[in-house]
């Protein structure tokens, strides 16, 4: 081996602050610790061993020393030598013998390491100094994305967010290499993997998914394989295309609502559709009939959030629980001899909207639409206090009969002094088209311009210099404020009386408002002290009913037949409400309501009963998805409250509960109550609906206590973050992995993830990026990724129902992206006399490293959950 001395470059030490200035930093690093570790290992092939655990070439701060490293490596992993001997040669060959320093600086890396025992702890400290400069470049790079902004980059600042998270992790994680490799060189390794699966003697490599057969054919779920879990949807949660749905503007259908759409929760708080489902048809329909004479047609499987009889009795506060239509069908009245009505649903609260522009003050319109004249400003009331509300409001009243009052728009301020366009001399007009102090000076006037107008109510210029006469308003502000009668024909109510949308959907105070005007008027309380309201105008009857139930209160509506001059007039509507709120501003009929009124409290008048659930025709029906916490929405003129999945919670339950692996589910449709509920159920074996009705016995209480402790030590981390995109998992999944070693995650499911490109695309095209993602995240984090999905009506258009991977719904990426595909089939979800009642088939449709087959489970969805044939 040549023994040419080459001189390097003495290394230059960081200077302090200030001397060389602030630009002259070096990053960190440990020169004289990078030297020890090649040194510890020139010296001891146990010391290559321990190091190359720790560190890469890339780990280096000096090139040279990669270089030297890498070849080490190399020599070490092929079993040659590890010496200065060796080591020269390998570099002379390589031609990096003169870069590195040559030989004397082989020997020089040998003496300056103390012992080689000590390898391992300096490669820990040349490990650390890597990490803080990765640190450094990872900072530099958040400095560029903050700079550069959403704009620069065409990302929102969230996605920049969540980038800068990555680029953390990434600074510290230790991923397989991608480079690539020859096949000679990957031989050993296979053979090597190979007989350690021999030497396991049947032991599963893979996360176990609680299924004997599942797992003896995929011999488990194994890090980065993406599994798709898909079937028809099991729990139909559908109403009738034609239920209508309140909107913040309006109203729309089941059948017309879209995803981005707007419904209300029952908070009263606008609520975003996240999906809307194909319709169904041919599922088993009830309609279900309130308390207060409503109704709404709803399939057997659709949710209510309802509360019994004996949760309301309870000494605890109320608690509701989800059911089906079908199983409130079989609990629908109270065991008890008097058969009272079992279940109730809250009455949504008052809409929460914001205040709009009305032409005509709310009490003011209430009071005309009460008792005032169809086809004129005018109005009928012996009250006083009536009159003095619409003064109140800006009107004036001009009595203009026997107890009748006119209303005119509000008397326009005094002209202002002005100064005469002759002589100059200041006057007080008598009209706005006077210019002049006198006759001489207004014959004198003639020819020269008048000043320009502004309009008396919203300052814009009604008339020009060349006009002689202007009007005091502008043509809109006349149509809004000159008449009442105007302003009544641009609301549309002139001779039609009822209440205008925009007042329907205004705040809520303006609809308390418009309430008052309303009872002050027409409104009675009855013996009770309970508020009625009667008029012969059924369109005026429902935007009354539909403004009370707006405000939070359950209204009945009965109908009673009278003489009336025209048969439309001959039927007197009467709608009756309770409350303890004060909804009548007339001071004589708030006593009355005071003093009549029998309850304190609104608890029983906030509940509508459900009084039957009767069987219907099959009619197509249809289910939504919304954004918020409860998954509620409102249904039906009434405004009631209604519900918004098993295998993939199995799966996980096992994984968690059974192997004690960290497991995370990312549920996108349940609630984490709701999780946390079906896994009660399935580990204590006490049926669902008894823990969502709260009816249980003491041996129920007993089985759940049993579980709680091995529930409670369960390594299962719940999200249920509504409308989370890709880059929010990937985040959130880094960081279980970094902290809590996650080894198994779900997302629930994968149509109601939204992309964080945002629109513009086809759903097939965000479906099959999110599905790559997730596969590409399970080979990041090397841990399985089941991703459930629907099916589309593929299998309820051929005569087997058995569904096939060509249903896999909204895009053809699932099938080519999943590693595995297992597919739900229920013979008794489409023929509840079937043989197999009882039975599912989890028909695994694509194995990538293995055979397809079809596996028998047992389904116990009263318990949420399929078990093993034997266990079940």
């Amino acid at each position: 081996m040549s023994a040419q001395v080459v001189e390097l470059p003495q290394q230059r030490q960081p200077e302090p602050d200030g001397v060389g200035g602030q630009f002259d930093r070096t990053p960190p690093q440990d020169v004289p610790a990078e030297q020890a570790v090649l040194g510890g290992m020139l010296l001891s092939k146990d010391a290559c061993a321990e190091v190359c655990e720790i560190l890469t070439g890339e780990d280096f701060y000096r090139p040279v020393h990669g270089t030297i490293f890498n070849t080490l490596v190399r020599l070490y992993g092929a079993g040659a030598p590890v010496d200065m001997v060796s080591v020269g040669s390998a570099l002379l060959e390589s031609g990096d013998l003169l870069k590195v320093g040559g030989g004397p600086y082989l020997h020089t890396l040998t003496e300056r390491v103390p012992t080689a025992a000590s390898a391992a702890w300096y490669a820990r400290s040349v490990y650390d100094r890597a990490v803080e400069r990765r640190l450094i470049e990872a900072g530099t790079r958040l400095v560029q994305l903050g700079h550069s902004g959403a704009r620069g980059t065409g990302r929102s600042a969230a996605d920049l967010a969540t980038l800068a998270q990555q680029a953390v992790y990434e600074v510290t994680a230790r991923s397989a290499s991608d480079e690539y490799a020859m096949l000679a060189d990957l031989l050993q390794p296979t053979l090597d993997e190979i007989e350690a699966i021999g030497n396991r003697k049947g032991e599963m490599s893979g996360v176990p998914t609680g299924f004997t057969d599942l797992d003896r054919l995929l011999n488990g779920l194994s890090p980065g394989q993406l599994v798709i879990i898909a079937g028809r949807p099991g729990m139909g949660k559908a109403l009738a295309l034609d239920t209508p749905l309140p909107t913040p503007d309006g109203w729309t259908t089941m059948g017309e609502v879209h995803a981005g759409d707007w419904l209300l929760d029952a908070d009263g708080n606008p609520t975003r559709v996240t999906g809307a489902f194909e319709v169904r048809h041919d599922r088993p329909c009830y309609e279900v009939v309130f308390s207060d004479g409503s109704t709404i047609v709803a399939d057997a499987e659709h949710l209510w959030s309802t509360s019994t009889r004996a949760s309301r009795r309870s000494v605890s506060l109320p608690r509701e629980s989800v059911v089906t239509t079908a199983q409130i069908a079989e609990t629908l009245r109270t065991p008890t001899a008097d058969q009272r009505a079992n279940h109730a649903v809250h009455v949504a609260a008052a809409l929460t909207l914001p205040e709009r522009d009305l032409s005509i003050p709310p009490y003011t319109l209430g009071v005309w639409l009460g008792d005032g004249h169809s086809d004129a400003a005018r109005f009928t009331t012996v009250d006083q206090a009536i009159i003095q509300g619409v003064e109140a409001d800006g009107f004036r009243v001009r009595l203009s009969g026997p107890i009748v009052y006119a209303i005119l728009p509000p008397a326009l301020p005094p002209l202002s002094v002005r100064e005469c366009l002759v002589c100059g001399v200041p006057f007080q007009p008598k009209s706005s088209a006077v210019y002049t102090c006198g006759r001489s000076c207004g014959g004198r006037s003639k020819g020269l311009p008048r000043p320009a107008i502004g309009c008396a109510t919203c300052g814009r210029e009604t008339g020009s210099s060349r006009s002689r006469s202007a009007a005091r308003r502008c043509t809109d502000c006349h149509q809004r404020f000159g008449s009442l009668v105007g302003a009544l024909r641009e609301c549309g109510v002139l001779g039609n009386k009822h209440i205008p949308l925009a007042y329907l959907r205004a705040s809520e105070a303006q609809r308390r408002e418009l309430l008052a005007g309303l009872l002050d008027t027409d409104g009675t309380v009855g013996v009770s002290g309970n508020v009625q309201y009667t008029t012969t105008s059924e369109r005026l009857a429902d935007g009354v009913y539909e403004l009370i139930v707006s405000l939070g209160y359950r209204c009945t509506i009965s109908r009673k037949r009278v003489r009336g001059r025209t048969e439309s007039s001959s039927t007197a509507y009467n709608l009756n409400f309770t409350t303890t709120d004060d909804v009548f501003r007339l001071p004589r009929k708030r006593a009355t309501h005071r003093s009549r009124l029998r309850t304190t409290s609104d608890a029983r008048t906030s509940l509508r009963y459900i009084v039957d659930v009767r069987p219907v025709p099959s009619v197509p029906v249809r289910c939504v998805a919304v954004d918020n916490p409860d998954h509620l929405y409102l249904a039906g003129k009434a405004m009631i409250p209604t519900h918004n999945t098993t295998i993939a919670t199995d799966i996980i339950r096992n994984a968690a509960i059974r192997a004690k692996m960290t497991a995370a589910m990312f549920s996108l449709e349940m609630s984490k109550v709701e999780l946390v509920m079906r896994i009660l159920s399935a580990e204590s074996r006490v049926p669902l609906h008894l823990l969502r009705s709260g009816n249980l016995s003491d041996d129920d209480w007993t089985k759940l206590a049993r579980c709680m402790g091995e529930i409670a030590d369960a390594p299962l981390v719940v999200d249920d973050t509504p409308s989370m995109n890709l880059m929010q998992i990937r985040s959130k999944a880094q960081r279980l992995k970094q902290r809590h070693d996650l080894k198994i995650l779900a997302v629930d499911y994968l149509q109601l993830m939204s992309s964080p490109k945002g629109s513009g695309r086809s759903r097939e095209q965000e479906v099959a990026e999110l599905s790559r993602g997730l596969k590409l995240l399970g080979k990041e984090l090397e841990v399985p990724v089941i991703a459930v999905s629907q099916l589309n009506r593929g299998p309820e258009q051929r005569s087997d129902k058995r569904p096939q991977l060509s249903d896999l719904r909204e895009s053809g990426s699932l099938e080519q992206d999943a590693d595995i595909v297992i597919l739900m089939h229920r013979d008794d979800y489409y023929d509840p006399e079937s043989s197999r009642a009882g039975e599912g088939d989890a028909i695994v449709a694509k194995h990538r490293n293995g055979p397809t087959d079809t596996i028998t489970v047992a389904a116990q969805l009263h318990l949420s959950r399929f078990v093993d044939m034997a266990i079940g």
